[in-house]
């Protein structure tokens, strides 16, 4: 693996970075410092999955780029890390095991890290956390299913309040949700086309687009328009569809992935399918997706 000095600095920064936020968050240096390294160990597993298989395939392909962020611009003190890939890619076969490399190595990481932080969060009362806005997460089908054997039903009037380790791990499961998104050039846009024909590929980007701007805006505006499209007599229907304010990420997500496009650059040797335990990583990787994403991930409260 050849480590330029670009690589060296950035990784510096964003270990700076990391642990300012964490400090900020806990007040405790001993606890900015698993931050960090939770974080960084969540982050640098999801790439280096990227870079072991890319490398098996014969890829030129980089080590981790890690982006350092100041706490002001980022809640977690860094924007990720990325890999470039140089060549292409021959086969759909080696599309595929690089594309979803990243994110199960990326889930491998975060669930120890989402015990022990979770292990180490406490509950704490809803009037005691202190006055003015207090930054909301949204609770993932992992993330709920993991705190409810520590904690069970969580009572009325209290709250989670997360260790940091416990943080780094519930932003592990989001990365890993934006990675599989199955749409575009993301890992979870690889694997669809890897799996399926170019067609399903595009239509499914432009779907998930779709459901992005949704997730976005919320269902209020879509209930409210429906209606005033169909009347009264909408009533039943509308109560049986959840309703939620949304994200704003989530549209500058739709934005980007609009941008990028919903095509897929074709691999060398593009015939050909999967073999059936790859069709079953590509279900589970479906399952890890629905298990990591939220439609609501953070909000003011």
């Amino acid at each position: 693996m050849k480590v330029g000095k670009i690589h060296i600095i950035l990784f510096i920064l964003t270990v700076i970075t990391t642990i300012v936020t964490g400090y900020l968050f806990s007040g405790s240096v001993l606890s900015a410092l698993a931050f960090s390294g939770a974080l960084l160990f969540i982050l640098g597993s999801h790439e280096m999955g990227h870079y072991f298989y890319g490398r098996k395939y014969g890829i030129d392909i980089t080590p981790p780029y890690f982006i350092p962020a100041p706490p002001i611009i980022s809640p977690i003190g860094t924007f990720g890390a990325f890999i470039k890939i140089k060549s292409p890619i021959s086969t759909r076969k080696a599309l595929f095991d690089i594309g979803i490399a990243g994110p199960l190595a990326g889930i491998i990481a975060s669930v120890p890290v989402l015990l022990i932080g979770i292990k180490y969060s406490t509950i704490v009362d809803i009037a005691g956390k202190g006055g003015g806005q207090e930054l909301m997460l949204g609770s993932p089908l992992i993330f709920t299913f993991f705190s409810s054997i520590f904690f069970g039903k969580i009572p009325e009037g209290k709250d989670l309040f997360l260790h940091p380790v416990a943080f780094a791990g519930w932003v592990g499961l989001f990365v890993t949700a934006l990675n599989l998104i199955p749409s575009g050039q993301l890992d979870g846009g690889h694997i669809v086309y890897s799996l399926f024909s170019k067609k399903i590929h595009r239509y499914t980007s432009i779907i998930m687009i779709a459901v992005l701007l949704v997730f976005g805006f919320g269902t209020e505006p879509l209930l409210l328009l429906y209606h005033k499209l169909a009347g009264p007599e909408a009533g039943d229907f509308l109560s049986r569809i959840p309703d939620f304010e949304g994200w704003p990420g989530w549209i500058l997500w739709a934005v980007l992935l609009t941008l990028m496009g919903p095509k897929h650059p074709p691999t060398i040797h593009d015939e050909g399918g999967l073999d059936t335990g790859r069709k079953l990583l590509g279900f589970i990787a479906l399952l890890i997706f629905i298990g990591c994403i939220t439609p609501v991930p953070i909000k003011l409260s």
